[in-house]
């Protein structure tokens, strides 16, 4: 098993699979354990999950299943609604509503984000002490996102670059020897 949490998001619904493997399908129980029968979808395709973001640099498997246990946990926005956005989605039809709850793209950065500030301030064990935790971004727009919205990552965090072949194929140097 390796030390990196890997999260993989459908390209057609936006949902996201968090797991410690490098494939999202090694796991087939996995899917329907992180993701309601309800909003499951039709088919399973590979080819549907792109990588999203990886956080590796763990110092321990220990730090490693903590932050795992906590950042894939159920999260919020970045922000909450506003009174009229709540109105609004009130008055969706039910397939737009299902829609926009299958987007669990800004809530689950939203509960990485807040999953590593309560780390730093807790001064947990699952702080690195040794080297930073690194995240490589798909798309690094989520990073000004979370500090737009008020949340500063701790210092120890570092950002950088995902790189991704055919949609799916990891090609991050650092990520090949990660144990």
């Amino acid at each position: 098993m390796s030390r990196a949490i890997y999260w993989f998001r459908n390209i057609r619904t936006k949902q996201v699979l968090a797991t410690m493997q490098k494939s999202v399908l090694a796991n087939p129980r996995l899917i329907k354990g992180q993701i309601p029968t309800s909003q499951l979808p039709s088919t399973i395709r590979p080819d549907h999950w792109t990588p999203f973001v990886v956080a590796h640099g763990f110092d321990s498997q220990r730090s490693l299943m903590d932050t795992f246990t906590l950042a894939t946990q159920p999260g919020h926005p970045l922000k909450p609604l506003t009174k009229q956005e709540l109105a609004e989605y009130k008055l969706l039809p039910n397939k737009e509503k299902r829609n926009r709850e299958m987007d669990m793209q800004e809530r689950q950065v939203a509960q990485l984000a807040r999953t590593l500030v309560y780390l730093d301030q807790t001064k947990s064990k699952a702080v690195p002490s040794s080297n930073n935790i690194r995240l490589l971004w798909e798309d690094d727009v989520w990073v000004n996102k979370v500090e737009e919205a008020g949340l500063e990552w701790p210092k120890w965090v570092e950002h950088g670059e995902l790189e991704v072949l055919r949609g799916n194929i990891i090609q991050n140097q650092e990520l090949r020897n990660v144990e």
